[in-house]
């Protein structure tokens, strides 16, 4: 009986034995056939998202169509050339646009410059003509100044009249009255000594004032007609009692 026992207890354990090995192979090829069907379908997908199937533009002349392939993956390294050569081609752009704005700048301040001068050059041009003008105006003046005197006379009517304060000394024009620019009216006192000028009068002026000091002594009055050319031509000497100035 225990051999039997034995014996139905190595047959169970047999088969359980070869329940379990069946049992993990089953799990083996379960989990072998799962991970074949998860690289299929990643395989699928990667082949989805990145190609796709696109028929060609016909060309004119022949019916063939061809069937190109896109990726559809993003390239970075293909993008950074671009966005680098837009951002030069831009950077470009701008420095040809300041550089123009700076020629436009100068070529106006040129322009300016240019005017100024021309305007300079025109208000500068009448400066001669108006020195030229001037000349022929201060030359009639040169020729009447030095045109010779043909006559030199004397004041005549020379008359001293009393007033409060003194005397007034008066005369009239010499008939040769062209270059006459004044008058000289004189005094010396007692006759003797050096004449004392008094006063030198315009050539439009005919009179004198002059002042007693005291009543001793006596003076000499003398006018004296003043041309152009220096010549000094005196008149008629008259005598006053007492001091004058």
């Amino acid at each position: 009986m225990a051999a039997k026992k034995k014996a139905v207890k190595k047959a169970s354990a047999k088969r359980s034995a070869k329940k379990s090995v069946k049992r993990s192979v089953k799990k083996s090829v379960k989990k072998s056939s799962a991970k074949r069907s998860v690289k299929k379908t990643a395989k699928r997908s990667a082949k989805s998202s990145t190609r796709y199937s696109i028929p060609a533009v016909p060309v004119s002349g022949s019916s063939r169509s061809s069937v190109s392939s896109i990726s559809t993956t993003p390239r970075p390294s293909t993008s950074t050339p671009r966005s680098s050569s837009a951002s030069k081609s831009s950077s470009g752009s701008s420095k040809a646009v300041i550089i123009a704005v700076v020629v436009g700048i100068l070529v106006l301040a040129i322009a300016v410059i240019s005017r100024n001068s021309s305007s300079d050059s025109t208000t500068v041009t009448p400066t001669p003509v108006a020195s030229e003008s001037a000349e022929p105006t201060e030359q009639p003046t040169e020729q009447s100044g030095s045109e010779p005197i043909t006559a030199y006379e004397a004041p005549v009517g020379i008359v001293s009249i009393y007033n409060e304060t003194g005397a007034t000394v008066n005369w009239k024009a010499p008939a040769a009255a062209d270059g006459i620019t004044g008058y000289n009216v004189e005094l010396r006192d007692n006759g003797i000594g050096e004449w004392k000028l008094v006063a030198t009068v315009p050539a439009t002026q005919f009179s004198q004032q002059i002042t007693k000091n005291d009543t001793t002594g006596w003076v000499q009055v003398k006018v004296s007609t003043v041309y152009s050319d220096g010549e000094v031509v005196a008149g008629k000497i008259h005598g006053l009692p007492g001091s004058w100035s």
